[in-house]
């Protein structure tokens, strides 16, 4: 039998047995970051008062630009505001039930929230990995139960694509 470059799935026997592995550890990351969503945007939130007791400049380049400010508050939370300073250290933060992410930060004077740009504030950059990775997993689910075949590249595109996405996801969330 002649080697045929254009595999398919029906054919090619690693690709039936891992694919459903595959599936469920998808649909198992979808559901983390569905929960992480939830308990940023849905479920309630926890007031506290808090005292900020340092932070840093964030810059860009050599231009030195202002990116953002990062703050460190007494009761051991940090979180970001883009291209604008808190100046007073009394603050109410609220946070999320389950992850402990800012979602809210008022001062006496000041609502800063629609500044805040870290954890999954739409102003910040792990939304956006987290949203790119949530449609990059349905797309893959799909693939990968449609009755068509797929090659086996494809395959490999998808695992790879979904894992370079989890740990930019991770990354994010480890640094801001």
């Amino acid at each position: 039998m002649l080697h045929n470059p254009k595999r398919y799935s029906s054919e090619n026997e690693f690709i039936i047995k891992n694919k459903n592995v595959i599936i469920y550890l998808l649909c198992g990351i979808a559901f983390f970051v569905l929960i992480t969503f939830a308990d940023y945007y849905v479920l309630p939130t926890s007031k506290t008062n808090d005292v900020i007791t340092h932070y840093t400049l964030v810059t860009s380049g050599k231009s030195k630009q202002k990116v953002s400010y990062h703050y460190f508050t007494q009761k051991g939370l940090t979180f970001s505001t883009a291209k604008e300073l808190i100046e007073e250290s009394n603050i109410v933060i609220e946070t999320s039930l389950l992850f402990k992410f800012v979602t809210k930060i008022k001062s006496q004077t000041k609502n800063y929230t629609n500044s805040l740009s870290s954890g999954l504030s739409i102003n910040g950059i792990q939304f956006y990995t987290c949203l790119i990775l949530l449609f990059s997993i349905g797309i893959s689910i799909k693939i990968l139960l449609s009755k068509t075949g797929f090659s086996e590249n494809t395959f490999y595109n998808i695992v790879c694509f979904n894992s370079f996405m989890i740990f930019i996801c991770f990354y994010m969330g480890y640094l801001f």
